[in-house]
């Protein structure tokens, strides 16, 4: 984990409420894809924390939507801005379990941290085929990027605007996969679990306080005792999740 102060180098809108953000900094203390940064926002007490989209040896991509008042400052944020903010936190995905063709699934904005991870999964010749699912088309991000990498990539909307309609679960009926990961919302989540074959990894979006396991806020029961989601995940293997 590193703080320090980062340089706001883009800020710009995906959607009409989703945004692409680049940071210039210290960026060696991220190791692994589904890892997540904390930033400072002025006026706010607690830190936001956001999942890494992508990284360079300078550089920190990050995707969020706006929300509440903190994401909504942070939406006015402009090139040159400085930010005080801390790096290299959570456990991340574990790329050496994935098999030959693992299966990506991201529900909004749960799909950004996994964008790293398929990177590193076709760099080590796997074949990754990702599924994002979105409510309809006019909320479609991140797409192309995925397709640019070379990932098979399927789109489902619940409204059927665009791609299969219905929900992630109704394109991973299809598929076959030797290992799966996941991030998004909870009701996304329940539904993979009673879908699923064989093993996976989860990333969980919670609230956190201080973001590196102090506050012991954001911990939650597994099968091998409390864990902080913050610190011990966000990354939890299927094995050890009690629903």
């Amino acid at each position: 984990m590193i703080q320090g102060i980062y340089k706001v180098l883009e800020n710009k809108a995906l959607t009409d409420c989703v945004y692409k953000m680049v940071l210039e900094g210290d960026t060696s203390s991220l190791t692994a894809p589904g890892q997540f940064i904390n930033l400072t926002v002025e006026g706010c007490y607690l830190k936001r924390p956001i999942s890494v989209f992508d990284w360079d040896e300078k550089t920190i991509s990050i995707i969020y939507k706006v929300v509440g008042e903190g994401t909504e400052k942070m939406s006015r944020w402009e090139a040159g801005k400085e930010v005080d903010c801390l790096t290299g936190l959570g456990n991340g995905f574990s790329p050496s379990k994935s098999g030959s063709k693992p299966l990506l699934i991201g529900g909004g904005v749960g799909i950004p941290p996994l964008y790293g991870l398929c990177k590193r999964l076709i760099k080590e010749g796997k074949r990754p085929t990702v599924i994002l699912g979105f409510n309809t088309e006019r909320e479609i991000f991140c797409k192309a990027d995925f397709e640019a990498i070379g990932a098979e990539t399927i789109v489902t909307t619940v409204d059927g605007s665009f791609g299969t309609k219905g929900f992630v679960t109704d394109a991973m009926k299809e598929l076959e996969y030797t290992y799966f990961y996941t991030c998004g919302p909870m009701p996304m989540f329940r539904a993979i679990e009673k879908t699923a074959t064989g093993s996976g990894e989860y990333s969980f979006e919670e609230r956190m306080g201080c973001g590196f396991g102090a506050c012991m806020g954001c911990s939650c029961k597994t099968k091998y005792g409390n864990k902080r989601i913050c610190k011990d995940g966000p990354v939890l293997v299927r094995e050890e999740i009690i629903w």
